[in-house]
Order: C-alpha cells, then structure tokens, then sequence
C-alpha cells in the first residue's frame, strides 16, 4: 500500500510539473521577449517518402519546424500538411538520418531518406565541450540511449558491461541495490579509490540521481588526452552522462512499463537431514569423540529431508519498474520533464530498494545572444538490507542460511523461534536462527537526493560563447537499525545515524571557434572552476527496551543509551583550465590540454598539481593518394599523452589530528586532547602518465568500423599506510611508498550487417587485456593485505614489486597424506611453516581479457537482442568452500563433502576432501584458489513494434512497443561457488575473495512502451 501511495504521489507531482512547464511556455510566447514573426497565408503540401530503393516509409514523423503540428505517412508513404511559404519540415524514422526540408513554395514533396549507419559528424561529448566523431585525438567510447535501454537495467552503470573494452565491472553484492564497481584501464591506486569520475550534463554528480530512460547517451574518456582535463580527477576514467532535453516539435508523452521475477543464480547443493545424521555418526566415531554412533537408521530414516534453510531465507522476488516522460518546445522554449518509480524486493525476505525520481529540463532562447539553461532533480531511496557476507560460518545472515544444520527447524513447538546456539553452544562457530535474523532485524535506509544545474550561455559575436554553471548536489540520509524484543541474540537495539552532503560547483568556461583561410580550424577553450564538499553525521544508539512500538523514535527511552557521536569534514577543489584544438584541412588534428588543480586535502607546499595532454591524430583517409581505395570510408592514426591524479584520500589525511576522551581525577571525568596521528611528510599528489596509440578504421560507408588502443599508464607516488616503531608513539602513519603500471590492448568491431527495409542484422564484438603491475615499493618490503580469521589464520594477498596488486599469497597443498589428512608444501624446507617463507604467489583476481559480444536482430516489426559477456583467466579465492572443511563443528555443508571424502580401505586416489575428523591446522592455501573464467548470457530479449501508424488516422498514438527480457539466465564456469562475479571485499587488494556474499539474481522480465 505504501508503494502505491508513492506511486500516485510520484504522478501527481509530475502532473503539477507538466502545467508548470506549460504555463511559461504559454506565458513567454505571448509577451515580447522573443521576436514574433508576421503570420503569412498557407496552404496544403503533400510529400511522399521513400528509402533509397524507392520503398515507402510507413510511419515516418513529418513536424513542422519550431510548431507541434505533426503528421505520419501512411501505408504508401504519403503525407499532407497545412504549411507556409518559409516553413521547414523536420522528417525522422527509426533507423534513418532525419532531414530538414524546406518548402520554399513547393505544393508537392518527394524525399528519399538514407539509412542510419554511423556518421562520422556524430557529435560526442568531451570534457567541457563537445566535437564531432571524426576530430577525435583521444580515446572515447559512447553509448546512446537506444542501447541502455534495449536490456531490462535497474542500474544505468550496468549498461556499460561488456560493451565497453577496458571497462570492467564487478558486482560488490547481490542486495537489491546492486552495487557495482567499475574500473578502467585497471587499478591506480592503493588507498585512493579506483572509480571514475561521473559527469552528468558537464557536473560532477552521484549516478544514484540518475534514471535510466533518461540517458540520452554515457561517453567513456578512456586515455589521458582526454582525461587531463579533470586533472586531479581524471586517473580512474570519466564516464561523461547526458540526459534528455526537449526538443522543438510537438508534445509527445512516453510511458514505459516493466515487470519480472529476480531468482538465485545458484543454490548450494548441501546436505538433507539423512545425509547430515550419516555424515556426524561418521565424524563423531572417526575423532575419538564417542565410540558408537549416536544416530540409529532408524533415527536417520525419521530425519526425511528435513529443513532447507536456503529455501526459508531466499524468495523469488518482484521488481517493478514505471517511466513516464513529457517533452516538447518551439524555437525559443523546450522542456524534458519525467518520473520514475522502480521497485524492487530483494532474495532475502525483508530486503527491498524503491526509488523515486523526478526532473525536469527546461532550455530558454532568450535573444540571439543569450540562452539558459535549468535541470532540477529529486531522488528518493527506500532501501532495506540485511546482513550479509563474513562471519564465521553462521553469524551473519548468508552464513546461517548455509550453515544451520538441516535437522533443526526455525521454530520450536510454542512457535517461538528457535535458538540454534543452545545445540552449537560447543561450536567454535556461532550459528543463528536466519529467520529471526531476517524478520526481526531492519536496516533501513531512507535518502534524499538533490541536483540542480542552472546555466547560461553567451554568444556575442560568431564562434564565441561564454557559459557560466552553477550546480548542487544535495544528499540526506538516514540509517535506522533495529531489532525487536523477538530477537534473541541480544537486547533489543536500536541506532540511528544521520548523514547530510552537500556539494556546490560553479563552472566559467569560454569557447572560440574559428577557421583560418578555410583549412585552419581552431578550437580554444579555457575556464575556472571551483568545488566545495561539506559532510555531517551524528548517530546515537541504545539497547533494552520496555517495547517495540516506537523502535528508533525514542532512543532515550532505552535501558542503557551509549554517547552519541558527530562528525564533520569539508573540501574544496579550485583549477585553472585550458584547452586548443587544431585541425588542418581535416586531415591532422592536434589536442592540447591543461589543468592547475589546487586541493585544500594537500598541504600547503604540495596543495597544487599540474596536468597537462597532447595528443595527434592523422586521417589518412583524407589523403589524395586514399581516393583509390573507394570502401574506406575513414582511417586515422591516434597518438596521445597525457598526465592526470588522484586526489581522493581523507580531506585531514596531511594534518595532525587530536583525538577527545575523558580520564578521570579524582572523581571527576575531566576531558582532553591528545595527538591521534603523526604528520605525514609533505605528501606528493598520486600521479598517472598515460601513453596511448590508437587506430579508427571505417569501411564501406562506416557499416563495418575497428578501433584499436595500445596503452601504457604509470601511477608514481603512491600513497599508503605505513606502520610505525613503538618509540614513535604512533600506530601508522601516510607516505608515498612507490608505483604502479598497467598497460593494455582493447579491439572493439562493430558491424551493420544487413539493413534493408524489412530486415537488419548489427554485431559488435570487443576484447580488451590489461596487465597490472607493482612496480616499486618503499625499500622493496612487501606489503600484506587484510588479516581474516575465518577459519584460518593471517592475510590472503600481498602487495609485492614486480606482481599485479593484490596477488594470492598462499600456502602450496600438498593434497592429502596417507592419512586422509590436509598437508602443505614445505617451501624452505626447514620442516614447519612460516608465514612469510612458505607461501607462494599462486594466482591473481585480474583477468587475463574480458570481451562481449552484442547481436541486434530486426524483422519487419519485430526485434531480437542478445548480449554474451565473459571473463578469462582471473582467479578466486573461494573463502566460502572452507567451510566444507569444518567437520566437528555441526555445521551443514555441502553434499559433495561426504560422497567425495577420505575413507580408509577405499580407492582414494580422486577423493579431494580430507578423511572426516578433526581436521587439523586449516591454511589459507592454493586448495581454494579457482578458475573464475566465465561466459554468461547477460542479456536476451524479444520486443514487438505495433504498426500504429495503421491504428491512428489522427496521429496521437505514435508507438507501442513490447517485449520479453532475461538477465544472467545462463553462465558457463569451471567455479564451483555461488557465482564468479561478484566479490565480497570490495577493496582492489582484496578483490577476487568471495565469501558468504549475497547471491546475484537472474531475472525474467516482460514490458511495454506507448508513446503519444
């Protein structure tokens, strides 16, 4: 009910939003603001459309210029119209070039369209700008609107996957929310973040603001010319997002509508109640603990199947998905206003994100020499989590589901819920009740966001423009946590933390275009910007109390109330920036960038760093001598370098912090401060040079196009922690302490294969390799990733010169001894095993490449549409299989285990599991390393074009579409754990770990889109 109100709130809203935007419209055309041109007399033109081999276009928009009057051809191509002498006609069709006709007096009308294969006059956005396809010096991937919505995508991020070479994305957590992280061109950094930079509509803003039917198109600037113009902010990659605008012609309204099922990928095979009562009497007699069985058959055989946890915990859930959109304009007035609302129930019972969105664009041509522009934003996120991942085998809530033993069921004879604790209470493991934890624990999450972007623009005099931005992102969350009087882990608790961001920009950039004696093009380009960050939080919790009726309302109402605490950080980013592009006749074309960067995280000898980028670029199919090579249509050879940063470490890393606290005198608390950190030394900025070469290649006519990159980066001045000696009086501290390279291949092929009338046939294939490595560390000491103690003990990868970062540093298996017993290479041979002498480096979480293949089918009014994307060679440390090896603490594992272990007097040569007693000393060792290669089925789906220029003799029903999707349906893997994409640790160093991790979903969709 809840999500319905939100629903008709979310349309009445835009409904108010829709009169508003009309209203000024309305106003403005009727004052003097803008020129009001003299009514002239019409009369009636007809036209008729065909393609190139002189078939007609049925359906084609034909719209007067600058008006909302409109027509489509009929069955026969044919149109009329009411027009005047000096009117122009804007003529569209999907998957043609549209035209602009002017009437010029003429009473008849024959056009011929040509078909849309790639122009190379596309228009890609850059930083600060735009240009066309075939002046670009640099690497730029792009990605139009049509393709991020062909597939069912919750997350806009997720349209880039396997369609981008050199982007790589990893899906964090299966929850709702879907988490990913994206990575370009591999890792820079140790303790700065890895991601890109996002730019939506030329701000830097969060993509959680972002609906997907309102991209109009995502540019990915990959090499450092054109990344050096975010400077410190361009190490990583940008992702440059641009939304929907209106456009001139009549109103059209747009409703798309989904709705579909999310499901495990896979489930655990673990063991019944039978397998497990078997599998112990064998453990308990094995280990000495008791010298019979303690389970009869009979006792076994009155087990059944017992309880499958994991189909109590996990459901399949809905997601639903509605797009609404308003957009139109005349000349001088245009407006894009839409809503969204996405809701979707996580596999988990009690787990769900809703998101809300609206905005609202609106562009003004106010006089010949100024213009404006305003985009506002309102998101509203409901998300409820549970916990997941970690623990030692039964103490988070994926845990538990895998571990409760199937013979105890989630409740006891008074209904109640039953504590599992009581029977494990010898366990070293903790193991819960996951039905409690799911239905009497809430974690929610409620966030607001905020985006406004106004701007206007200047133009005095030709090819000069002045443009002045003025942005804020807004963010408020609020994190409440509770668990009821039902849940019997603890005292009921509750905690409530607030948090609030804001972010202001102001951007003064000036653009000159001009052309010397015709063959000498100029671009320059140079502005300011300047961006502050301020964050607060404050949060407070308590436990014990008397009811659950106001939760986390009144938190001094609990038991026992613990001290509130606050926290507050601001940044500020302030640069100078420049650019000029040059072009010779077409044919050479060179790009030179710079960008002064001061940081208020950096201290005051280090606050500035500098990054400049050229790059040269050379259309050889421009040459004379390339006439006679008629099917290349466009061949260029790309060169560019460039350096750009990172700058986002802790805005007081470089300061000496005070920590508070209170000691007592006598007997009095008396508050102090006392020095939390050492001063860093004057810390460097982490800076990355980038080499790339590069090659476009168009033939006949761009249906068939290649791109090819060549790149090598260096990250220099790493920052990192480092530990101090005790006699310091400090822990650790923050240094630069070395670099790091990556350098790779990336080939993308793209194909329009068939395009006739009734049928088509588009292909794009591409593959990208990236090979990362640490080159130098601070006196050459290794360092160690994150300490675990999930059933072993110490660190899983290291950081180490001359491997990739965050390599598998493990123990070597020896496989299992005459006893059935684990055993592990002695490296050194000193007979025992030292941390730091017998473990190897035996794998690494990168992938050798990644590649994605994406075929497009249309057959008349039908389309088809399926999405292959894999990964090759990286591995996965498979945390989660050890607990498999966890034979004396109760726990269920997986059925495997017991038909695939040690026994004596048996062939045990293919066993792989160990003889089932206690198992000694359990090592993190190469035993659960894994292939984690796969190939998966991303995306598939089938949509339907109703003819409706057949239905609707007065043109208002311009198209219905729809379609059958299905995402993640089919993976093939050599991996034997829930799913190889996703990684538990989110950290670079510790990527490629999978424990216990919300499992990913495969979902089944059907939709509709109507548009009016």
């Amino acid at each position: 009910m809840k999500r319905e109100k939100n629903v008709f709130h979310l349309v009445g809203v835009l409904c108010l939003a829709v009169a508003l935007q009309f209203f000024p419209a309305s106003t403005w055309a009727e004052t003097n603001v803008f020129p009001i041109v003299n009514q002239q007399s019409t009369y009636t033109v007809t036209g008729n459309i065909v393609d190139g081999k002189g078939e007609p276009i049925i359906g084609a928009n034909v719209v007067l210029k600058g008006s909302a009057t409109g027509v489509v051809t009929d069955v026969d191509g044919n149109f009329s119209m009411s027009v005047s002498g000096n009117d122009v006609l804007m003529v569209s069709y999907i998957g043609y070039n549209s035209l602009e006709i002017p009437v010029k007096g003429q009473k008849s009308l024959n056009i011929v369209m040509k078909e849309n294969v790639e122009s190379l006059d596309e228009i890609v956005v850059i930083g600060y700008g735009t240009m066309k396809k075939k002046d670009l010096t640099g690497s730029v991937s792009a990605i139009k609107a049509d393709e991020i919505t062909a597939f069912a995508v919750s997350n806009p991020i997720q349209a880039l996957q396997g369609r981008v070479p050199g982007v790589v994305l990893s899906q964090n957590t299966g929850d709702p929310s879907g988490d990913y992280s994206i990575r370009i061109r591999g890792v820079n950094s140790i303790k700065g973040d890895n991601a890109p930079l996002y730019i939506i509509d030329g701000i830097p803003a969060s993509t959680s603001s972002v609906n997907t039917y309102d991209i109009e198109s995502m540019e990915i600037l990959k090499d450092a010319s054109a990344t050096a113009i975010y400077g410190s902010r361009g190490a990583n990659g940008v992702v440059m997002i641009t939304t929907k605008k209106g456009k001139t012609g009549k109103t059209t309204v747009s409703y798309d509508f989904e709705y579909g099922f999310q499901k495990q990928i896979k489930k655990l095979d673990l063991m019944n109640a039978r397998e497990w009562g078997r599998f112990y009497n064998e453990y308990l007699v094995n280990a000495d603990i008791l010298s019979e069985a303690p389970f009869s058959e009979a006792d076994i055989a009155a087990m059944g199947k017992g309880v499958d946890w994991q189909s109590e915990v996990f459901q399949n859930a809905p997601i639903s998905n509605h797009n609404i959109n308003v957009s139109g304009g005349t000349d001088n007035v245009s407006y894009f206003i839409s809503g969204s609302a996405m809701m979707k129930d996580g596999l988990i019972h009690n787990s769900s994100y809703d998101k809300y969105n609206l905005r609202s664009s609106l562009d003004l041509k106010m006089s010949k020499m100024v213009s404006a522009s305003l985009n506002m934003g309102y998101s509203l996120i409901n998300q409820m989590n549970q916990s997941d991942g970690g623990g030692n085998g039964g103490s988070s809530m994926i845990g538990a589901t895998y571990s409760a033993a199937p013979v105890f069921y989630p409740y006891d004879e008074n209904g109640d819920y039953k504590d599992l604790r009581s029977w494990y209470s010898w366990s070293s493991h903790e193991i819960k009740n996951p039905i409690c934890m799911a239905y009497e624990s809430t974690y929610k999450t409620v966030t607001n966001l905020t985006n406004i972007n106004a701007a206007i623009n200047f133009q005095p005099v030709k090819g000069l423009s002045v443009k002045a931005t003025f942005g804020l992102e807004g963010s408020d969350s609020r994190y409440d946590a509770y668990t009821t009087k039902k849940y019997i882990y603890q005292n009921n608790s509750a905690s409530v933390n607030h948090k609030r961001s804001t972010n202001v920009i102001n951007e003064d950039i000036v653009n000159y275009d001009f052309t010397v004696d015709k063959i000498h093009s100029f671009n320059l380009m140079g502005g300011f910007t300047y961006q502050q960050n301020v964050y607060k939080s404050i949060a407070a919790s308590g436990n014990t109390f008397l009811s659950d009726v106001q939760q986390t309302n009144n938190l001094s109402s609990a038991g026992t109330v613990n001290t509130p605490s606050t926290s507050y950080s601001k940044w500020a980013l302030m640069s100078y920036l420049g650019r000029i592009n040059y072009s010779f006749n077409g044919k050479y074309l060179v790009t030179a960038s710079f960008r002064a960067d001061g940081s208020s995280r950096y201290s005051e000898g280090s606050r500035w760093g500098y990054f400049p980028s050229g790059a040269l670029a050379w259309r050889i199919s421009e040459e004379p001598f390339m006439k006679q090579f008629d099917k290349v249509t466009n061949l260029k050879l790309r060169l560019g370098y460039g350096r750009t940063g990172s700058s986002a470490i802790d805005p007081y890393m470089t300061q000496n912090l005070l920590n508070t606290g209170k000691t007592a005198t006598g007997s009095d608390n008396v508050p102090y401060y006392a020095p939390s950190s050492t001063f860093p030394e004057d810390l460097k900025w982490e800076t990355t040079s980038q080499w790339d070469i590069g090659a476009d290649l168009g033939l006949f006519n761009q249906r068939l196009r290649f791109t090819a990159d060549y790149y090598y980066k260096k990250t220099t001045d790493l920052l990192n922690t480092v530990s101090l000696p005790s006699s310091s009086g400090y822990s650790s501290t923050v240094r630069n302490i070395g670099s790091m390279s990556n350098r790779g291949v990336e080939l993308l092929v793209e194909a329009d294969v068939v395009q006739k009338k009734d049928f088509g046939f588009t292909l794009q294939f591409n593959i990208a390799h990236n090979k990362n490595r640490v080159e130098e560390l601070a006196d050459g000491d290794d360092i160690l990733g994150t300490t675990y103690s999930n059933y072993g003990s110490g660190s899983i990868t290291i950081i180490r010169e001359g491997e990739p970062l965050g390599a598998f540093y493990v123990y070597k298996d020896a496989g299992l001894d005459e006893k059935g017993s684990l055993s592990y290479v002695d490296m050194n041979g000193d007979g025992q095993y030292t941390d730091t002498e017998d473990r190897y480096i035996a794998g690494s979480p990168f992938p050798d490449f990644t590649y994605g293949l994406n075929c497009g089918f249309r057959y008349k009014n039908w389309d088809f549409n399926f999405f292959l994307q894999g990964s090759q060679g990286n591995d996965v440390f498979n945390l989660s299989e050890m607990r498999n090896y966890s034979y004396g603490q109760g726990m269920n594992i997986e059925r495997k285990v017991y038909y695939e272990s040690w026994r004596e007097g048996q062939d045990n040569s293919h066993v792989h599991y160990p003889k089932i007693e206690a198992v000694g000393s359990l090592k993190y060792s190469d035993r659960f390393i894994e292939n984690g290669s796969y190939l998966r089925l991303k995306n598939v789906s089938l949509a339907y074009n109703f003819p409706c220029e057949k239905w609707s003799t007065r043109n208002w029903l311009s198209g219905i579409r729809v379609f059958v999707s299905a995402q993640n349906w089919l993976t093939f893997t050599k991996y034997n754990g829930v799913d190889p994409e996703v990684s538990s640790k989110a950290s670079d160093v510790n990527a490629g770990i999978d424990h216990l991790t919300y499992p990913n979903s495969k979902t089944i969709s059907m939709g509709l889109s109507v548009k009016f």
